[in-house]
């Protein structure tokens, strides 16, 4: 195996908060496989509006700033104008952003349009629909045949409901329902990707923050069903307070990205980008909660989902195409999911344990890399994490760095450590 020498200038840099090491030179395997320039993509969904003073290209340098890659702008577009469109598409360009236009542009766009549309570097796809049921899947896979007809390189984006919807919303009932749900859909529509929403911490009446128990077991179901259909699947977390949903800390968007990027997702999407007030459902006022309050100024959870999206970005290159091999969790084994099997880790790792209430535990391959990603599913305590392994295991730090392993750290709530080793 080739070798490098790389030097770390750590500064008493803590990794994970948890044992320092400084100035020392590493001599290690070489880097992780893959191309660094490219990443996990990440959505804000409810973000920009399609006009109005949003459209403004500092609003796209503000959203560009906080890490995001697309944007799904609030509301259809039903100016029948193109030229307003094509505006927009450049304003995300210029920051390196694309967009998701609205579906409805194949019924007033001119061929000329379409052509210039298809052809921009800006456009990500088409929007249709968000959380249909069963009922509406014959509808929606006629619609995809008419765009992809038109543009077959650009993707079609619909999204699902979570598991906790009831059986009405999803237009399957009985045993087995949500899973039955997604099946039906993967079968019948034919997008390229399986989206779906689930906002898995509220708070209690005293405001501490609690996770749904469906939560992994609805992870579990997108992401067999997902692998069976070979298509990635897309997933959320949630960013905008409302109802009995709390502020997000950032110990909340780390547990639900790192468990939905363990689980192989593909794109990260945030719900809300701007504050989703003027929709009737969300009541008369603004709640000053979404990284972008609805005056145009940044809230607290900007600067908290700016944070995520540096890190979703620095671990792209393990997460990024990486094929997930196997899930488990250890302590007290959410519902529809496995217990670890150590015997399955990487030969390099000689013994893992870790305090309880437990992890999710995940491994991913990657060309000729391995990765072992340990989640603490708790967003309110630590838990400890003991690792032994030959001179063949090294980690992955949160800047993407690989490192000498750390044989014991406290993981806090909802992070993450990667393990590190080649076939």
């Amino acid at each position: 195996m080739k070798k490098k020498q790389i030097t770390f200038m750590f500064g008493c840099f803590m990794l994970m908060h948890g044992f320092s090491s400084c100035n020392r030179n590493i001599q290690m395997e070489e880097d992780l496989s893959g191309d660094s320039n490219q990443q996990i993509p990440i959505l804000g969904w409810h973000g920009l509006p399609a006009s109005g003073q949003y459209a403004d290209a500092n609003y796209y340098r503000e959203m560009a700033d906080a890490g995001f890659t697309v944007n799904l702008p609030l509301g259809g577009w039903s100016d029948s104008e193109a030229e307003p469109y094509f505006t927009l598409l450049d304003r995300a360009h210029a920051v390196g952003m694309k967009i998701m236009v609205h579906w409805e542009v194949v019924n007033f766009f001119t061929p000329e349009e379409m052509k210039r549309l298809k052809e921009h570097p800006a456009i990500a796809g088409y929007t249709i629909r968000d959380e249909p049921s069963a009922s509406d899947f014959e509808n929606l896979a006629a619609t995809v045949r008419k765009i992809q007809a038109i543009d077959p390189v650009h993707p079609c984006y619909i999204n699902l409901f979570p598991n906790y919807a009831e059986d009405q919303q999803l237009g399957v009932s009985g045993p087995d329902a949500y899973r039955r749900h997604v099946r039906k859909y993967i079968d019948e529509v034919p997008v390229p990707m399986v989206s779906f929403d689930h906002y898995c911490i509220l708070k209690d009446k005293e405001g501490k923050h609690y996770v749904r128990p469906e939560y992994y077991e609805n992870l579990e179901i997108i992401a067999d069903e997902s692998r069976k259909a070979g298509k990635p699947f897309w997933a959320f977390t949630l960013s905008t307070a409302h109802w009995d949903y709390p502020v997000p800390a950032l110990s909340d968007l780390r547990m639900q990205v790192y468990s939905d990027l363990a689980y192989g997702a593909q794109c990260i999407q945030y719900f809300t980008w701007l504050d989703p007030c003027c929709d009737p459902m969300w009541g008369e006022g603004p709640d000053d909660n979404a990284p972008v309050r609805i005056d145009g100024t940044k809230s607290p959870t900007y600067y908290t989902v700016q944070t995520m999206n540096r890190e979703i970005k620095a671990l792209s290159k393990v997460f990024l195409n990486s094929k997930v091999l196997w899930t488990a969790h250890t302590g007290t084994v959410p519902k529809g999911c496995k217990s670890l099997d150590t015997a399955l880790l990487p030969k390099q790792v000689k013994s893992l344990e870790i305090s309880d209430p437990g992890a999710l535990v995940s491994m991913l391959e990657k060309g000729n890399d391995l990765f072992v990603a340990i989640v603490n599913r708790d967003i309110n305590r630590d838990i400890t994490v003991r690792v032994k392994g030959n001179t063949g295991l090294r980690m992955v730090n949160k800047a993407g760095e690989v490192i000498k392993v750390i044989e014991e750290q406290i993981l806090l709530p909802g992070d993450i450590i990667i393990l590190f080793a080649k076939k």
